[in-house]
C-alpha cells in the first residue's frame, strides 16, 4: 500500500515545515496578512537581530584569543542566515520541483516496478535521516551551549554578544538577554538543520529518480512486446530523462549559491580556528581548544556531505547511461536504434552539480579542498 502512494517530496517535508514555522513558506489555510505579520516579527527579531549582536560584539572585543572565538560563531551564524535567505530566493523553483516530481511519481506508479520503487522509497529514507542526524547535532549543540552556561562560575550569555545593557551587573537584565539568546538560539538552530541538510535532500531525490530511470531503461527491449511498443517504451524513457534533466538544472539553480557560501564559511572557519589554535588560545584554556576543533569538524563535515551526495549523483547519472547501453537495442527497428543513438550523444556528459557555476560537487573537489587545508596548516606551523 505504501507504493501505491509514492511522493518523493516526503523527502523535504520536515524542511517544508520548518520554512513554514519560520516564516519562508505560507502554509495552505492560514491568512496572508497574518502570516506576514508573523513573517517579519520572527525574522527581523531572529534572523537579522541575532546576527546583529554578534558582529556588534567585535567591536567591543579586545584581545585577540576573543577576537578569534567571536569570529569564528560570527562568520557561521551570518552564513547560515545567507543560505535560509537563499531559499526565501529560490522558493518558486522550489514549488517547481514539487511538480516535476508529482509527474515522475506518477510514471512510477503506472509501471508499479518493484526495483524502482525501493529505489525512490530508500532516496526518500536516506533524505529524512540526514535532516534527523543535523537536527540531532544541533539539538546537542544548543543543550551544549546551556550547560556551559549552567556550570560556569561566574555570569555569561550563551554566546558572546553585545546589547547595549549592562547585563553583568544586573539580574533582569541578564535574564532577558539570556531568555533572547535561548529563544534565538533555538530559531537559528531550526533554521540551520534545514538549509543545511537540503542541498543533500534534493541530491538524494535527483540520485534516486536517476537510478529509477536506469532500471526501467535496462529492461526494454527484453519482453514479449511488439517492436512498435518497444518503440514507445523507449520514448517514454526519453521523456522521462528530460525530465530528470529539467529536475537537475532547477537543483543546480537552488544549490549553487548556497553551496557556494558553505565553501566560502569552510574556508573562512578554517583559516580562524588554525590563527586561533596555533598563535592564540591559551594552552591552559582547554574550552577554547575544544570549541576550535569542534567549528573546524563541523564545516569540514557540511562540506564532506554535499560533495558526498554530488558524487553519488555524478555516478548515478554515469549508470544511467550504461542504462541505455544495456538495453536489447540489437533486435529493435531503425527507427529505435536512431533514437537511442541520439539519447546516448545526450547522456555521454556526466552530470554535475557546481557550487557558484565553478566548483563542482565531488569528492575530488573535498580532497582537494583536504589538501589545501593541510598545506596551509604546515605553513602556519612552520612559521610559528
Amino acid at each position: 500500500m505504501k507504493e501505491l502512494h509514492l511522493d518523493t517530496h516526503r523527502a523535504v517535508r520536515y524542511h517544508w515545515r520548518v520554512w513554514e514555522l519560520t516564516g519562508l513558506m505560507q502554509p495552505t489555510g492560514i491568512s496572508r496578512f497574518w502570516y506576514f505579520i508573523y513573517s517579519l516579527v520572527i525574522n527581523a527579531s531572529v534572523t537579522i537581530l541575532f546576527p546583529l549582536s554578534l558582529v556588534a560584539r567585535l567591536f567591543f572585543t579586545h584581545n585577540m584569543q576573543n577576537m578569534c572565538e567571536n569570529l569564528t560563531i560570527t562568520i557561521t551564524d551570518i552564513v547560515a542566515n545567507l543560505k535560509f535567505l537563499n531559499v526565501f530566493l529560490v522558493r518558486r523553483q522550489l514549488h517547481e520541483i514539487r511538480s516535476l516530481l508529482k509527474h515522475l511519481d506518477e510514471r512510477a506508479r503506472q509501471i508499479h516496478h518493484p526495483e524502482e520503487l525501493a529505489a525512490l522509497n530508500e532516496a526518500v529514507t536516506i533524505a529524512q535521516k540526514g535532516f534527523q542526524y543535523f537536527a540531532r547535532i544541533f539539538t546537542f549543540g544548543t543543550i551544549l551551549s546551556c550547560i556551559r552556561v549552567a556550570i560556569s562560575s561566574k555570569r555569561q550569555l550563551l554566546y558572546p554578544a553585545w546589547f547595549g545593557v549592562n547585563w553583568e551587573n544586573s539580574w533582569r537584565a541578564y535574564v532577558i538577554c539570556y531568555a533572547y539568546q535561548l529563544f534565538g538560539l533555538v530559531v537559528q538552530a531550526v533554521q540551520n538543520c534545514a538549509s543545511d541538510s537540503y542541498p543533500p535532500a534534493y541530491l538524494c531525490l535527483l540520485t534516486g529518480h536517476m537510478r529509477a530511470l536506469e532500471l526501467r531503461v535496462r529492461r526494454i527491449g527484453y519482453g514479449r512486446g511488439r517492436l512498435n511498443s518497444t518503440h514507445e517504451e523507449l520514448l517514454d524513457c526519453i521523456r522521462d530523462l528530460m525530465l530528470v534533466h529539467q529536475l537537475k538544472n532547477i537543483i543546480q539553480r537552488i544549490l549553487s549559491v548556497a553551496c557556494m557560501a558553505q565553501f566560502a564559511c569552510s574556508a573562512a572557519v578554517q583559516c580562524t580556528v588554525a590563527m586561533h589554535f596555533l598563535y592564540v588560545v591559551d594552552d591552559n584554556d582547554l574550552s577554547a581548544m575544544i570549541l576550535s576543533i569542534v567549528f573546524f569538524v563541523a564545516v569540514t563535515l557540511e562540506v564532506f556531505i554535499i560533495c558526498y551526495f554530488g558524487e553519488r549523483m555524478r555516478t548515478q547519472s554515469e549508470a544511467l547511461c550504461d542504462g541505455f547501453y544495456a538495453c536489447n537495442w540489437v533486435d529493435q527497428l531503425p527507427v529505435f536504434k536512431r533514437d537511442l543513438i541520439f539519447t546516448l550523444a545526450r547522456t555521454q556528459k556526466p552530470s554535475l552539480i557546481y557550487a557558484g557555476g565553478y566548483i563542482p560537487l565531488s569528492l575530488e573537489t573535498f580532497e582537494q579542498l583536504m589538501r589545501f587545508t593541510y598545506s596551509a596548516f604546515t605553513l602556519l606551523l612552520r612559521a610559528k
